[in-house]
């Protein structure tokens, strides 16, 4: 994938996380990172944050979290009114990135409410009407692979695993299917699947599978995006769900679509937590080269990697829990 032409730039960008697996009311605000302590927030193995183009209008939900007991929770503590979102994109087809969807979607789409028509109304028009009160969610078309877990040793097999699709329609969902790069709003895009061009392996597991027919075949979560920001004056914001491609695969393929080569921040899930040791120090070391200003390893990073990052970038490094604001 080259360059995107029209990639554009916005400015006043904030990021909300509403679902992580950690929380926490004994952490410091900055200039740029805006903790919320008013209240205790739920944690889960999940992830979920919004994304507020503020320049340009447009409000963004990242994935919808692991259950909904956390993530509605945490929207009515924060108070944040799901009605304004205009478009939801889903980081990849795993349960703890979709677990709210269902209910998020009849938040924001609802039935179509009852309506006085003219006589003279038209088909085309009452399916336009109904058309706009949808909510888009753009996703890989791999999302709605039928996923299996697979006992390497004894081959037994644990599923399936799938994403509601037909339930999400039902709720007022406007699938959007995009296998590359889609245009959220100004200077934002998803990446679409990212190529794996790195190193990074521990994003993908040998015990992972989807089924075609009377076939298992190893799943290597091409579904896997992130969300790519360009922010005037700073560069690139990074948003991953897993990195299941690996972290360092997604940034510089955002980098590489988006024409710029700065890194400003990197926030999201990076999916170090079944990484060895070498992996580690090796996406550590990659990293550092690219001088983000910022760095939040979250949710699927793992303890031991998250340590480490904070020992060795720890000017750039936050620790990311539930309830952050991050201002770009």
């Amino acid at each position: 994938m080259s360059e995107i032409e029209h990639f554009g730039e916005t400015q006043n960008v904030e990021i909300t996380v509403l679902v992580d697996n950690r929380a926490d009311l004994m952490v410091t605000s900055t200039d740029t990172v805006k903790r919320y302590t008013d209240e205790p927030l739920l944690a889960e193995h999940g992830f979920a944050a919004l994304v507020d183009l503020k320049d340009a209008g447009m409000r963004i939900l990242w994935d919808a979290g692991l259950t909904r007991t956390a993530f509605m929770e945490n929207v009515e503590r924060m108070e944040i009114d799901l009605t304004t979102i205009d478009k939801i994109a889903l980081s990849h087809g795993h349960s703890d990135h979709f677990g709210a969807m269902t209910d998020v979607l009849k938040e924001i789409a609802g039935h179509p409410s009852y309506q006085e028509w003219d006589e003279d109304v038209t088909a085309e028009e009452i399916h336009n009407w109904i058309e706009s009160r949808k909510a888009p969610l753009i996703a890989h078309p791999a999302v709605f692979r039928e996923r299996w877990g697979i006992d390497e040793e004894g081959g037994k097999k644990y599923g399936p695993n799938v994403v509601p699709r037909d339930e999400w329609e039902a709720a007022g969902a406007n699938l959007i299917l995009s296998e590359g790069p889609y245009q959220l709003g100004r200077g934002c895009w998803t990446t679409g699947a990212v190529p794996r061009l790195s190193f990074e392996q521990a994003g993908v597991s040998p015990s992972r599978a989807y089924r075609e027919g009377d076939e298992f075949i190893r799943d290597y979560m091409e579904d896997d995006q992130a969300i790519a920001i360009h922010v005037k004056d700073k560069g690139l914001v990074v948003l991953s769900g897993c990195a299941h491609s690996g972290i360092l695969n997604t940034v510089n393929y955002a980098r590489e679509i988006s024409g710029v080569d700065k890194v400003w921040a990197v926030v999201g899930g990076f999916h170090l937590a079944p990484a060895d040791d070498e992996e580690i120090q090796r996406t550590i070391d990659a990293i550092k080269k690219l001088k983000p200003v910022m760095i939040v390893p979250m949710h699927c990073t793992g303890f031991k990697a998250i340590c480490q990052f904070s020992i060795q970038m720890p000017d750039e490094f936050v620790l990311g829990v539930v309830g952050d604001k991050y201002l770009f």
